[in-house]
């Protein structure tokens, strides 16, 4: 029996995958499967949102769940996690689902004594796994079906799943969602989802269920057309999202009529694509789920501003963001890079917008395994490769980076801290 959250954190660390077998494939869905026919398969006894793509579903998944809970109460499941693995496991809306939000919902994590009582629950059927010739279930696959099962505890309405790693074979595709959303599609986890964007698309599209509505922001042409075939195969809707002609919003070559909880998602949709370029009176505030984000406040002088941004196309987003929000502020940027990723695409897009830089670093055990950076003064040679004149430095200890940044900073200027969601947890 565990009985305090520690050792329930170092029961699910035994099974953090091995390098050589960070991603199952087919053996690792067959498994999660069979995990939840053993615990009565509580995934399928609530309504779900499925919210895929290379960039953004994590955001995505969990303002969606933010306005859902205006109405009803919804569970969220998201990883990684940033400090302590109950925030991936979030219920939204429990105190008053069904009134107006007076503040942005960022929902309650599931409690220490909570998560304790789940990993006793789940313990005996993660044993029957390990005995079957499926092999050893995973850190991410033992934490995803503890989501399931906690939300038919907490008797959800609604629950809002992101994706962890691609789609097909991803854990989370055990689900019968009403609604896949997919965000976007760019490269990142080649090494695992295929070297061109046109596999990673396919490996994502595997989220695409029968007849479901399916909701996509992808742009490339090649991507929805993969994303085309796969609905049409498994007769699923598919809302693509557009431009409108004012450039203001975006608009839905379809967009169904339906009372379900599941039709709210749009608004959000909507809303998300667009928020740079809605104008003051944009109809999209007039939202009842959308009016509880005006209310999110920043802090100021300076700002800092933490973004999970961690490859290059999250990073581009986010370069363009800065240019177009912040034309005319100082911006020290405080970066960190897990190793494995496009260090000089991500740099060149961020020395662009930046007055000043500070390298740092990170190394942390997860569930896929241990994390690293990169060496912060390697990141300094590519750096200088890049733009030689720019005002660089390292500080090894990212938190020391921050205070450093703020210490020197006008009450004018922007820190912006990114390159890594590993990068955000350790400040």
């Amino acid at each position: 029996m565990i009985k305090t959250f520690s050792q329930a954190v170092k029961f699910l660390e035994r099974y953090i995958p091995t390098p050589e077998k960070k991603h199952p494939g087919e053996l690792g869905l067959r498994r999660m499967e069979y995990l939840m026919n053993l615990l009565g398969n509580p995934q399928f006894r609530y309504p779900t949102i499925h919210v895929g793509g290379t960039s953004g579903k994590g955001s995505t998944a969990t303002i969606i769940a933010s306005i859902l809970a205006t109405k009803y109460k919804v569970g969220l499941h998201t990883s990684p996690h940033l400090v302590k693995i109950t925030e991936r496991i979030k219920i939204f809306g429990q105190d008053d689902p069904g009134s107006f939000l007076r503040e942005f919902d960022p929902g309650s994590d599931i409690s220490e004594d909570e998560f304790i009582g789940l990993v006793n629950y789940i313990k005996p059927f993660v044993d029957k796994v390990e005995k079957s010739n499926l092999g050893l279930p995973s850190y991410f696959e033992i934490v995803t079906a503890m989501a399931f099962l906690y939300f038919y505890q907490q008797k959800v309405d609604i629950a809002v799943i992101e994706v962890g790693m691609g789609g097909r074979f991803d854990a989370t595709n055990v689900i019968r969602p009403e609604v896949a959303v997919l965000t976007n599609v760019g490269l990142d986890h080649t090494e695992i989802l295929g070297d061109t964007i046109e596999k990673i698309a396919e490996d994502k599209a595997g989220i695409i269920k029968p007849g479901i509505l399916v909701v996509s922001g992808v742009k490339q042409t090649s991507v929805i057309q993969i994303i085309r075939e796969k609905c049409k195969e498994e007769s699923a809707k598919l809302s693509l999202l557009i431009p409108s002609p004012s450039g203001s919003a975006r608009q839905f070559l379809h967009h169904p009529r339906s009372p379900s909880a599941t039709s709210e998602v749009f608004p959000w949709l909507a809303f998300s694509y667009r928020i740079k370029q809605i104008d003051s009176k944009g109809s999209v505030f007039d939202y009842k789920g959308i009016k509880s984000l005006k209310n999110l406040k920043l802090k100021l002088n300076p700002l800092v501003i933490l973004d999970g941004a961690h490859n290059p196309d999250k990073v581009k987003a986010l370069a363009d963001s800065v240019k177009k929000i912040f034309p005319k502020k100082r911006i020290t940027t405080i970066i960190a890079i897990k190793n494995d990723k496009d260090a000089k695409e991500m740099l060149t897009q961020l020395l662009e917008v930046s007055y000043k830089v500070i390298f740092t670093k990170f190394e942390l055990t997860a569930d896929i395994g241990i994390i690293t950076s990169y060496d912060p003064n390697k990141l300094l040679g590519i750096g200088r490769t890049i733009a030689k004149d720019k005002s660089m430095s390292v500080t090894a200890d990212a938190k020391k980076a921050v205070d450093q940044a703020i210490k020197s900073a006008k009450s004018s200027d922007l820190i912006l801290v990114t390159g890594s969601l590993y990068l955000v947890g350790e400040i």
